[in-house]
């Protein structure tokens, strides 16, 4: 129902309620935790391929770090220091880090299109407002469904990412503040960004279209 809902808002067609006005762009919350499931499709060589990834997520806009777990494979957490722009992968007890480019994603930007504000789960659900945008980071086209009360993520469809590709995210179970900052200490040793590393990585798509305010 997300994933219909977010791609119906990118198409410009959800159902509208609420003021004529419509609201100023908002910053989601300094601090959250939750769940975040990506679902992303793509044509390789003419043929449609579909992958699903589900992480444990927790945001610290504060500190600019983001932390993800992967659900269902022990042991595999990537943690995102946008202070040194380095990207670190620790599977058990093996740590990759990889240089960084773009900016950990916090604001709606000014100059996003408010496409319409709607209730989620009918008149008595939970009103959302959804936004599209240009996502640089991303190189695609993004529109994101958050709370009308408070900016929580809901929900986010990314198109254009790469020719044939389209990427959703679905937001659950978010609540307010870090459990246990431990979620982003990355292990010693490691590379640093004074030490080799490999590659260069983009931000983790937590929530496409949005910068740094």
């Amino acid at each position: 129902m997300l994933k219909f809902l977010s791609v119906a808002c990118l198409l410009g067609i959800c159902s509208a309620f609420g003021d004529n006005q419509p609201p100023k762009p908002c910053c989601v919350p300094q601090q959250w935790e939750g769940f975040l499931h990506i679902t992303e499709g793509q044509l390789i060589s003419g043929e449609p391929e579909l992958e699903d990834f589900t992480y444990i997520t927790s945001y610290d806009y504060g500190v600019k770090k983001l932390a993800l777990k992967v659900v269902g494979t022990p042991n595999v957490r990537v943690v995102q220091d946008f202070d040194k722009m380095m990207q670190y992968v620790i599977s058990g007890t093996t740590c990759n880090a990889t240089k960084m480019v773009g900016e950990l994603m916090h604001c709606i930007p000014m100059d996003a299109t408010h496409l319409q504000t709607f209730h989620f789960g009918g008149m008595q659900g939970l009103m959302i407002d959804a936004w599209q945008m240009m996502s640089p980071d991303l190189g695609g086209d993004a529109v994101i469904d958050v709370t009308h009360d408070g900016c929580v993520p809901v929900a986010s469809v990314v198109t254009n990412t790469k020719p044939g590709m389209m990427s959703i995210l679905e937001y659950q179970n978010i609540t307010m503040g870090i459990k246990d900052p431990s979620v982003f200490n990355v292990p010693s040793p490691c590379p640093s960004s004074d030490n080799q590393v490999d590659g260069v990585a983009k931000p983790l798509i937590g929530l496409p279209g949005l910068s740094g305010h």
